[in-house]
């Protein structure tokens, strides 16, 4: 070999020694997508069932002297548990029944106000039904104030305050009561509340929280 081309060829193996090595090349088939690996998620956390594993059978212990236990029971469960983190005691079952009442107190007004508004309602019952409105807005007055009253442990006051919500519940149906010749328009309605605002009653006595 010439020493020119002697000289050619060694520049040519250092150009190749110093070079980079090729990086690797995935081959991905034309058309197909890559499945990338997705992200593990944590199972949702599921609700505690009142009277259930939080708070063991509190719910039915107290449950227990209403004057229907299993509606008692039924009736509260069906509310929102107490948040994450938060003690399922008496208090907190306490204003579980309260806010059961607090709902069918919103129906039962909202029921009353539209017979008073319809026109086939009978002219005498018109009175009577606007007073039942009233009596069910007083509901709510009424449970916030016991519901302040028991967190600041004033019992006296909690016992009277639901003690309230049961005189509420009662000046409706006494109204078509006094007036024997009306239709009980509110009888439902009243009925269903009775037995709520009994749990709450039965609920603050076995609580110890009056």
């Amino acid at each position: 070999m010439r020493p020119r081309d002697l000289a050619a060829f060694l520049l040519l193996l250092a150009a190749a020694a110093l070079a980079p090595p090729p990086s690797a090349a995935v081959c991905v088939p034309r058309g197909k997508p890559v499945a990338l690996p997705s992200p593990a998620t944590k199972p949702k956390p599921k609700p505690a069932a009142p009277g259930g594993a939080v708070g063991g059978d509190i719910v039915k212990s107290l449950c227990a002297k209403a004057d229907d236990p299993a509606q008692c029971v039924s009736s509260v469960s069906k509310q929102p548990a107490p948040a994450a983190g938060k003690k399922l005691d008496g208090p907190a079952v306490l204003r579980m029944a309260m806010g059961a009442v607090r709902a069918k107190a919103a129906e039962a007004k909202a029921r009353a106000l539209a017979l008073a508004a319809d026109p086939k309602t009978p002219k005498l019952a018109v009175g009577v039904l606007r007073d039942c409105a009233e009596s069910y807005d007083d509901v709510p007055y009424s449970l916030d104030n016991a519901d302040k009253a028991m967190a600041s442990g004033d019992k006296d006051t909690t016992g009277t305050m639901l003690d309230t919500v049961r005189t509420d519940v009662d000046t409706c149906d006494q109204g078509f009561e006094d007036r024997e010749e009306l239709p009980k328009l509110m009888a439902k309605q009243d009925a269903e509340l009775a037995k709520l605002a009994s749990n709450c009653l039965a609920i603050v006595e076995a609580a110890g929280l009056r």
